[in-house]
């Protein structure tokens, strides 16, 4: 954001946010929303949607997170983004396509991405789970759910069993372009991890022979 002039009623929103993400795991920080921020921004720019709309989705998109249990995290982010945005003095119709990105972007409630723009946070979000960057979101998650590194529950079904589905589920061509190379880099993370491993378990067997 350096040398950006930032409107007030943006300057606002960003304040709000950094409040409510302090709070959170930081799996699901400020810096996240602000990436997923950056995505969508270069993905809008690429697909022709409405910045201002992504750029205040992606910035609320995970407040609600260890909100109301009635709630996906997702609803209960979407409930606040309403009374920030209104308190701000944004337009009913920017209010109304931020609520339904940010209700969309998780699956957890069987919501799906309908706009343009509810699609672009979609998958700026889940390209934030992917990569070097990925990587160390996965594992910070870890430390947060007590996950191990392999085996059941654990860091590597997460990846296998959610991150590797969101290549199937991306909505924007721009998206995929990105999501590719930094997708093939946790693969081959996952490839050195197993054969080291390995190399491990069957030095350990033959030492014991």
């Amino acid at each position: 954001m350096e040398n950006e002039e930032i409107p007030d009623q943006l300057q606002q929103v960003i304040r709000v946010a950094q409040g409510f993400y302090s709070r959170k795991d930081r799996a699901h920080d400020f810096e996240h929303a602000l990436r997923v921020r950056e995505w969508g921004k270069k993905l809008a720019l690429e697909e022709g949607a409405d910045v201002t709309v992504i750029e205040l989705a992606a910035l609320l998109h995970d407040i609600g997170r260890s909100g109301t249990v009635e709630k996906t995290h997702a609803e209960s982010s979407a409930s606040l983004a309403v009374n920030i945005l209104h308190k701000t003095g944004y337009a009913e119709d920017i209010i109304l396509r931020v609520k339904e990105a940010i209700v969309s972007h998780s699956r957890e409630a069987g919501h799906e991405p309908n706009t343009l723009e509810a699609k672009i946070l979609y998958d700026a979000d889940k390209l934030d789970f992917v990569g070097a960057i990925g990587l160390g979101r996965l594992f910070t998650l870890a430390g947060v759910e007590g996950w191990p590194l392999v085996g059941e529950n654990s860091c590597e079904t997460f990846y296998q069993e959610k991150i590797c589905g969101y290549q199937k589920h991306l909505f924007t061509k721009a998206a995929m372009v990105y999501f590719k190379p930094m997708f093939l880099y946790m693969e081959g993370f996952w490839q050195e991890l197993n054969a080291e491993r390995l190399k491990i378990s069957l030095s350990g067997q033959a030492s014991s022979v």
